[in-house]
């Protein structure tokens, strides 16, 4: 980033930077441009998904799918979602838990802040990065502290990348002790331990990149304005403090194990309800191939597509009926949309708040200052 005295020195002697002028800051039409790729790709990425989730409908019977569906109701559908909003607490809960000393009427801001997280991912065309973007300022509009927030959102997305692995482990040993007959070792075995040493890689260079990736924003940023230089060495004391508190990081990461068990339970319940049970094991391995997958795929927004095509895959391997699999996925996509947009709504409502708050309290301000003028 370029500060304004900088672009402006550019602008009106180029000599003195060593470049011209339109070298040194894109263009808007260059910015407009590149973001226009993005929007597209992103567009192209749904597309083909919708175009996946199409062809799965029209090569299975919708009819079959149709009848999975209706055996879990309305009311076992809302059971479910019910029982994932118990979920999105305990996520609350293990991101609430590392910050210290802080009130517990601050955990619903963390619980809400955790949802708007999932949602912003799952709903909403944001990246893995703008999910956390949108969960940090969930939890703030709810009243936690902003420095807290974000960077024990930091600390939380490491501690959920660990109980994931941690999960995903426990799938892996599942397969090896008792996998369901005819589930093809020779090529799933290599791809899933190509998946956990990346996984364990990545959350490794994840964890031991935070303070670094923050000092090198420190080095970069001395031109930046005071505030936003402030701002960055707050957070990074922040995560010193908050890493200075191991058991609080490790609580975090079991609670995350904990909320995977759980997650795993939900589509454990619903099978059996749906008259297609699978034994808990078996759906932990399965489900655990399925978020393999879903991160291996983390360009794709939503998953859209994925989530679908990789239960009607998967599925079958485990014994479910393909149409089975396929109507779960639905319902978790169902469940997704349920709990996501009424979340989306308060959001903003509660942004409408804030804003409206913020304006009359510079208008009073204002007033203020003319009535003291006019005193004067």
């Amino acid at each position: 980033m370029i500060a304004p005295d900088a672009d402006r020195l550019s602008a009106e002697d180029p000599a003195q930077t060593g470049c011209e002028a339109d070298s040194v800051d894109p263009s808007p039409d260059t910015k407009a441009g590149g973001r226009g790729y993005l929007r597209l790709l992103l567009a192209l990425l749904i597309f083909v998904g919708a175009l996946v989730v199409l062809a799965l409908f029209a090569h299975f019977s919708w009819r079959a799918v149709a009848a999975s569906l209706a055996t879990l109701g309305l009311g076992g559908f809302a059971l479910y979602c019910g029982y994932t909003l118990a979920i999105f607490c305990l996520l609350g809960w293990s991101w609430y838990v590392i910050v210290p000393a802080l009130p517990l009427r601050h955990l619903p801001a963390f619980i809400f802040g955790r949802l708007m997280r999932e949602v912003a991912s799952d709903i909403l065309p944001f990246s893995q990065l703008g999910g956390f973007v949108v969960g940090a300022r969930g939890a703030t509009v709810l009243g936690a502290p902003l420095v807290s927030s974000v960077a024990s959102s930091i600390v939380d997305l490491a501690a959920e990348i660990v109980g994931q692995l941690m999960f995903t482990a426990v799938g892996v040993v599942i397969l090896a002790v008792d996998a369901p007959k005819g589930f093809p070792h020779k090529l799933l075995d290599p791809i899933l331990a190509v998946g956990l040493g990346v996984g364990v890689i990545t959350a490794t260079l994840f964890i031991f990149s935070q303070r670094l990736g923050l000092g090198l924003l420190n080095r970069f940023s001395s031109s930046w304005p005071k505030a936003i230089r402030n701002s960055i060495s707050s957070i990074q004391v922040a995560l010193k403090d908050l890493y200075a508190h191991p058991m609080r990081v490790v609580a975090s990461i079991l609670l995350h194990f904990a909320a995977w068990i759980g997650a795993a339970g939900g589509v454990w319940w619903v099978l059996g309800w749906m008259g297609s049970p699978l034994s808990f094991p078996s759906v932990i391995a399965m489900e655990s191939l399925i978020y393999l997958l879903r991160s291996a795929a983390f360009f794709v927004p939503g998953a859209v597509g994925v989530l679908e095509g990789g239960y009607v895959l998967l599925g079958p391997v485990f014994g479910l009926n393909a149409e089975v699999a396929l109507s779960l996925s639905l319902i978790k996509r169902g469940r997704d949309l349920a709990i996501g947009l009424p979340a989306v709504l308060v959001w903003q409502v509660l942004e409408g708040r804030r804003l409206l708050g913020r304006r009359k309290s510079a208008d009073g301000r204002e007033e203020r200052l003319k009535a003291s003028a006019m005193v004067r």
